[in-house]
């Protein structure tokens, strides 16, 4: 049978060679072996070894954020979501732009630019459309069925039942009305453009 050999620093090493390096309990008095341990910092490098019941004593009384501010708390809780690790972002110093160029090239067979997107017909910002869009609360683009529903839960929300004898509620689903058959009106044209 071939012999395995564990690297000296790992804990499958230190559980078999512990007969050999038992230590009493870091507990003063306590003469118990301190087979638990415990860090003695918030660096976690350095560790106490403690019996059972003296570990459990130490884990109770131990606070990790001892000694720090809220922001120092509130940047360790942060950090330790990702494992005290930075992360990379994909999306920042055009570093997507980057990457969808380069994947629109590798596909293409090219090096050139690739052609810039078409964004769509722009709304002006001062037509009736515009400012219907705005107090429905929807950007574009938007369709007839997205008009619809935003309208149908803005009517119940502004409701005269439900919001009895109140004038901004009433006033604000006149609004509402007006904007929803503006855009009815300018979606029905838009279908009867000829094809382009």
């Amino acid at each position: 049978m071939p012999k395995i050999f564990l690297k000296p620093k790992s804990p499958e090493y230190d559980e078999g060679h512990t007969h050999t390096q038992r230590q009493h309990c870091d507990m003063p008095g306590c003469r118990v072996i301190g087979e638990y341990r415990a860090p003695k910092d918030r660096s976690l490098k350095d560790y106490y070894r403690f019996c059972l019941d003296h570990v459990r004593e130490y884990n109770a009384a131990w606070n990790f954020f001892a000694g720090m501010s809220d922001t120092e708390m509130q940047d360790a809780a942060v950090n330790s979501l990702y494992g005290d690790r930075p992360t990379w972002r994909y999306d920042m110093d055009g570093m997507a732009d980057a990457l969808r160029r380069k994947a629109w090239q590798t596909y293409h067979f090219t090096d050139q630019e690739p052609p810039r997107a078409n964004t769509g017909r722009k709304i002006e910002e001062k037509t009736p459309e515009a400012d219907a869009l705005v107090i429905l609360g929807l950007e574009p683009p938007v369709t007839l069925d997205d008009i619809k529903l935003r309208y149908k839960m803005l009517v119940k929300q502004h409701h005269p039942d439900l919001n009895a004898g109140c004038k901004e509620s009433e006033e604000l689903l006149k609004s509402v009305n007006m904007a929803y058959t503006i855009l009815k009106i300018a979606y029905q044209k838009f279908e009867q453009l000829p094809e382009l």
